[in-house]
């Protein structure tokens, strides 16, 4: 038996709930006989630092300590594995940030890198380490002097044991007080079949692949008994990509009942459900759907590679809404092709949707993540190489619930991102980004009234509700 510490470094944002990708991680260790700690220093009740996270390793000695680094906290990542040096016999990266750039954690400290999903990799290498063998040669598994085959394994989901075995593993009192444990949603499926240029989507990929209908309601169900949770986000990229599994996974909930009154949500591009289908779901208990266009312009839509039309996604908001949902709709500004033209073309979308808009998500000026092709064709354009490497672009951000009113409403109408200014936008692009983003937090709080959630779903600690249901929703890895 292997002694495994898993670590998530400390984000800009502070996390409402573990990160499901880890806790997917965890439970594959443990279903193999593995003893696993979760440290999650991103937590919104941990008050720690990093010196906390060392005499943890002092103190308990862990053959692997394994880190999931997303590119807003790799550099604090990079820096927790100097300081972990000698305390563990492998300092092992993995996640979204480490799947785009593997090598950069072995040039900062790590002994391995393992790109994509994690489960598999991460259990054999424990068990190599418990026999003495070498490191494994497997797909995704990176390390100096170890050839890695190009393609990664591709986890048979029906097949991995569920998050939920994981969760004694976290100290649910760093999410919410008094809890005795924080669910973190569960992901029906992952991958995703669209093409986006600013996606960061690394982990999961590109191949869109699902749960049964049984293994998803199996898992409900276990988490209805166990813990009496009713409410169930669904963090997939885009729940909605087949319609046969959708309707399947729709049918089988109704038919489940255990599940009789429990809810849930989920995320999904604008062109990917059909306005007929939305009954049913909202039948089989969705309560809120999150809708990803980011633009309201044509000609950006089709350089961004989103593949929609605004006209699919207003019919899909209105079908929503007339079918009972909370509609959320997500829009990103700031494409390097997007100017003062593009920007008034969204804006005026965003109007004549709002009518049925429950809530938009926060702030959204792009970010150039690493691994995606608006990074790979812009960083030396516009000089931001390796910025997440810069500690002056990882600025922490508030906890919009533990300031007053008014500042936070201050706070979520102005988008730092645009502050970092990483494509030298013109004064007037600045001004219509502003102007845009600003409009969304004005909508937010005068809708705010009537947007609610089931008493028991995850509470948007630290973020908006339509922030989690885009973010939580990042690569499993």
């Amino acid at each position: 038996m292997a002694k495994v510490l898993l670590i998530l470094p400390h984000l800009p944002q502070r996390m409402g709930t573990p990160y499901l990708g880890q806790q997917y991680v965890a439970s594959a260790l443990l279903a193999a006989g593995h003893d696993v700690r979760c440290l999650d220093m991103a937590a919104v009740r941990f008050a720690g630092t990093d010196a906390d996270a060392v005499a943890l390793a002092w103190e308990w000695n862990p053959d692997i300590v394994g880190m999931t680094l997303f590119t807003y906290n790799a550099l604090r990542g990079y820096r927790l594995a100097h300081a972990l040096r000698g305390l563990t016999r492998c300092l092992v990266a993995g996640g979204p940030h480490v799947t785009a750039l593997p090598h950069e954690a072995l040039e900062h400290g790590f002994d391995v890198a393992i790109a994509g999903e994690a489960e598999h990799s991460l259990v054999a290498l424990a068990c190599a380490l418990e026999r003495g063998d070498a490191w494994p040669a497997l797909p995704g598994l990176h390390a100096t002097g170890l050839a890695c085959t190009p393609h990664r394994t591709l986890e048979d989901l029906d097949a991995l044991p569920l998050p939920l075995e994981s969760y004694d593993c976290y100290d649910a009192s760093r999410y919410s007080a008094g809890a005795m444990v924080v669910p973190g949603g569960l992901m029906t499926s992952r991958g995703c079949p669209a093409r986006c240029t600013f996606c960061a989507n690394h982990v999961t990929g590109r191949v869109y692949r699902w749960r049964s209908a049984a293994n998803v309601v199996a898992e409900m169900k276990a988490l209805r008994r166990r813990h009496g949770v009713r409410h169930f986000p669904f963090w997939d990229d885009a729940f909605t990509a087949r319609r046969v599994r959708l309707l399947e996974l729709c049918a089988a909930i109704v038919a489940e009942p255990e599940l009789a009154g429990c809810t849930w949500t989920c995320i999904t591009p604008g062109n990917m459900v059909r306005p007929a289908d939305l009954a049913v779901m909202r039948e089989a208990g969705c309560v809120a759907i999150n809708f990803g266009l980011e633009s309201g312009d044509l000609n950006v839509l089709r350089d961004i590679r989103k593949g929609q039309h605004p006209d699919q996604v207003r019919d899909a908001v209105r079908s929503a809404r007339d079918a009972g949902m909370t509609t959320i709709v997500n829009f990103m500004f700031g494409f390097p092709q997007e100017g003062v033209r593009e920007l008034a073309n969204t804006r005026a979308f965003m109007e004549s949707i709002a009518p049925h808009t429950d809530y938009f998500n926060n702030r959204g000026v792009l970010v150039p993540f690493p691994g995606t092709e608006i990074y790979a064709r812009e960083h030396e354009r516009h000089s931001f190489t390796n910025w997440w490497l810069d500690p002056a672009r990882i600025v922490d951000e508030p906890n919009v619930h533990v300031l007053d009113p008014r500042a936070s409403q201050e706070y979520l109408e102005h988008d730092p991102t645009l502050d970092l200014d990483f494509f030298h936008y013109e004064p007037a692009v600045r001004a219509a980004i502003a102007d845009c983003v600003r409009f969304k937090a004005r909508h937010n709080a005068r809708t705010m009234h009537r947007f609610t959630l089931p008493h028991d779903a995850p509470a948007p600690v630290g973020a908006s509700t339509g922030e989690l249901l885009r973010n939580a929703a990042a690569s499993v890895g």
